[in-house]
């Protein structure tokens, strides 16, 4: 099952990159393979977490900081974490996103602006939540 979340993210990711979009399908289904995991026993769930990366992304989502799209994808990855440690998740994915921007930076400046400015930062999301995981 968490190769499926895997494939999922990796999904994600593409067409993060490639349209700047987060699908709700693989957002959805990445939120009920968590409930799956909690209902077999395997992994709780930390519904605090997510409750709080909602509230706060949401307010970042009406003053135009960040997508929707990422908002949800971190409240669905933040499930899996309990209250103490969404700051280490946190940290991971502007870790993560360090050298996205400078990737996008450098395209930006060589391709004469024809390069868009803005991150697909779902992939910084899904490099934090896989470092947290795993480390």
């Amino acid at each position: 099952m968490a190769l499926l979340i895997i494939l999922l993210l990796a999904r994600s990711c593409y067409t993060d990159i490639r349209y700047r979009i987060i699908e709700n399908k693989c957002v959805i289904s990445i939120l009920l393979i968590n409930i799956l995991f909690f209902l077999m026993g395997k992994e709780p769930i930390y519904l605090s977490s997510s409750i709080v990366i909602f509230s706060i992304g949401t307010v970042c989502v009406l003053s135009h900081c960040i997508g929707a799209g990422d908002v949800k994808l971190m409240a669905v990855l933040g499930i899996a974490f309990p209250l103490r440690e969404l700051p280490d998740f946190i940290f991971l994915v502007a870790v993560s996103g360090l050298p996205l921007i400078l990737v996008i930076y450098c395209l930006h400046q060589f391709t004469r602006g024809k390069f868009t400015k803005t991150l697909p930062y779902g992939v910084a999301i899904t490099c934090g939540y896989l470092l947290k995981i795993f480390i």
